[in-house]
């Protein structure tokens, strides 16, 4: 893992010299880089309500109630970027120990859910251009790929790099966070459908200090619903530095998809 970023980050380090040429049309590549991926802010879906469950707490339920399927929250999108996690009411009594668990097992799904929203929104949801961002980014190019560089984003120096192709796909994504002394690399997977790059997912590396500390990889499985390709599984491999002769997995699920809903929002007062 560490020889394959050291490949990609000289990559980015020869890319860094160099200036756009004559012949690139940088307007036609940032069109085409918008178009070329299946983003579902790009479909007639305007929102979609949708079950949300994991493996871990199939079993858990399983061996308390003799059932899965419970979803203990429910994820809301609406077009373009808005997104609503809400904990729904858990049907059956729990003693102690069970609400222990329980408890424990719903904020770890959620803090899942909110981790993999993150990368959802630039792979899926909306795309790599944030209409936010792009008034302050540099772009590069050689005769075999381009740079995109966004640099501090979020007025603490975090500097975000794309590395494309001259086609406008996606190979990878470094975020380098300076206070924190922290490196994350992405390597997105895609597919064609519809004639569009649809992302099956990314691979994660985190570094501090030059050294990785953890890793993990999600594959995402899509189902059509309706003409809409929506995701119905996170598949989760991680692996950490201190634990390198263990993977942990799990698995989160989303199903029962409500399509174009009337949405009312509500959000409770904090007292």
């Amino acid at each position: 893992m560490k020889k394959v970023i050291g490949i990609v980050l000289i990559a980015f380090f020869s890319l860094s010299g160099l200036s756009a040429q004559s012949n690139f049309d940088e307007t036609s590549f940032l069109q085409a880089l918008h178009l070329s991926y299946y983003t579902l802010s790009n479909t007639k879906l305007q929102n979609f309500i949708a079950s949300v469950s994991s493996a871990k707490f199939d079993t858990f339920t399983k061996q308390n109630w003799d059932t899965v399927g419970i979803p203990p929250i429910k994820i809301i999108w609406e077009k373009p970027n808005k997104i609503y996690l809400s904990q729904l009411k858990f049907p059956f009594k729990m003693n102690a120990k069970q609400k222990k668990t329980y408890t424990e097992l719903v904020n770890a799904l959620k803090m899942q859910m909110k981790g993999i929203l993150l990368d959802l929104q630039r792979f899926y949801l909306v795309g790599l251009l944030d209409p936010d961002l792009m008034d302050h980014y540099v772009l590069r190019h050689t005769d075999k790929a381009v740079q995109m560089t966004f640099s501090d984003i979020d007025n603490q120096g975090t500097t975000v790099k794309y590395l494309l192709g001259l086609n406008g796909l996606c190979i990878m994504i470094d975020i380098n966070y300076p206070l924190q002394n922290k490196e994350m690399v992405l390597y997105p997977q895609f597919k064609t459908v519809d004639e569009k790059w649809l992302c099956q997912g990314w691979t994660v590396q985190t570094m501090v200090a030059g050294q990785v500390v953890s890793g993990f990889k999600l594959t995402v499985n899509f189902a059509q619903t309706q003409n809409i390709w929506l995701p119905e599984s996170f598949f989760i491999e991680v692996q950490k530095a201190d634990k390198k002769d263990k993977i942990f997995y799990d698995e989160i699920k989303l199903f029962d998809y409500l399509l174009n809903q009337n949405i009312t929002i509500t959000t409770k007062a904090n007292n």
